[in-house]
């Protein structure tokens, strides 16, 4: 692989605005002007001897953007983990700076792969104006008037004093990254999605390597309090319902970990037990079981069992788990959440409403793997 000259850096610093934020563009740009003063990408004698031409360049800025996506392991991460240096407990009311500062690499890289240069300045004024009105304020950051809006939004990264601030960002600009690929219209090639996956996949390593407790997951940042239990819980229980006919329970499961990301407590136990009623509702409905619309989260369980959904000879080992969800996720909600709050206000810990959404999603997971492992219903073979 033959690698540009030095000498071709200078080249593009000299004779081009250069605003690229990577190796990649200065190539891009380098190559572009030659093209403009020569009619080809070849522009002088010294190139021919050293063979640079556009295919090598083309070559090099690939490789280059191979290096550029990748998540290195540098020697300093490397010794912090090999000395047990790598905290095991999540924070969510900071964003240390070095974190913010990789957000920012990875914005400016989704914008450029996903929307193309040409649109770059229109979608970060589109962030801009969007979240200052939706924040309240003139510009994402005082003063923001005199800065270009892509500084203004990578400004805001960095300099915003409340976390979730710093999180909608990140999160509207992927909102906004899918409903571009996802609209047929817009000709997006196979590469913006595939470049889009990566950069997400990132943004998700970079939270856990800061020990920062959230996750881009199902088209949001949710809060994560343990790596285990939302690998192995709360991504199952969302995936299984995103199947058609879950829809309700998944919407109310998904609003129960944005509310509690921007501490909603109550709406939290009250979504989380909204989607845990509606799983049941919903294969009740399709298994044609007897049950009524206001039927409490105790009915339902029970006619679960009635039913069949749990096997006869596993129903002794399942008692105890009904119990925790008769009288957890319901008890826990109308001890705290449910019910009026009379003369003083209560505060709900934290960590009660994350052990009842693990606990909700663990039960989620249980019932709709169930109802799949069942002989198909009359109805459901017609169908």
């Amino acid at each position: 692989m033959l690698w540009p000259m030095p000498g071709r850096w200078e080249t593009c610093l000299r004779k081009t605005t250069c605003k690229s934020s990577s190796v990649v563009d200065c190539l891009g740009m380098t190559l572009a002007w030659r093209t403009t003063q020569t009619g080809s990408p070849r522009s002088s004698s010294s190139e021919s001897e050293h063979g640079c031409d556009s295919v090598v360049m083309a070559q090099s800025a690939h490789r280059i953007r191979e290096i550029e996506m990748s998540i290195y392991e540098t020697y300093s991460k490397r010794k912090k983990r090999l000395a047990g240096q790598v905290p095991d407990v999540y924070t969510y009311d900071k964003i240390p700076l070095k974190l913010r500062n990789q957000i920012v690499f990875i914005a400016r890289d989704i914008v450029y792969d996903v929307f193309g240069a040409p649109l770059a300045d229109d979608v970060y004024d589109y962030i801009s104006r969007t979240l200052s009105r939706e924040w309240g304020s003139p510009f994402l950051i005082p003063h923001g008037d005199v800065f270009d809006r892509d500084e203004e939004v990578h400004k805001a990264i960095c300099e915003v004093k409340d976390a979730d601030q710093c999180l909608d960002i990140i999160e509207f600009l992927l909102h906004i990254a899918n409903a571009h690929i996802e609209d047929k219209t817009n000709a997006t090639p196979p590469k913006a999605k595939e470049a889009l996956n990566r950069h997400i996949h990132e943004l998700n390593h970079r939270f856990k390597e800061h020990s920062v407790g959230y996750e881009y997951s199902n088209g949001q940042v949710i809060r994560i309090d343990s790596q285990l239990l939302h690998s192995e819980v709360v991504k199952p229980s969302i995936t299984l319902l995103s199947e058609p006919g879950f829809e309700g329970a998944h919407d109310e499961f998904l609003s129960a970990h944005e509310h509690f990301r921007h501490r909603r407590y109550k709406e939290a136990l009250n979504d989380a037990l909204k989607a845990f009623e509606s799983t049941i509702k919903v294969i009740a409905g399709i298994r044609h079981w007897p049950i009524n619309k206001s039927d409490t989260a105790n009915k339902l369980v029970k006619a679960c069992m009635d039913n069949g959904l749990i096997p006869a000879y596993y129903q002794s080992h399942i008692s105890a788990l009904t119990n925790l969800l008769v009288g957890g996720v319901p008890g826990i909600r109308n001890a705290e959440g449910g019910h009026g709050q009379g003369a003083l206000v209560k505060e709900i810990d934290p960590h009660v409403v994350a052990y009842t959404l693990h606990m909700t999603a663990s039960a989620i997971v249980l019932f709709v793997q169930s109802y799949k492992a069942l002989p198909l219903a009359p109805s459901e073979s017609t169908q």
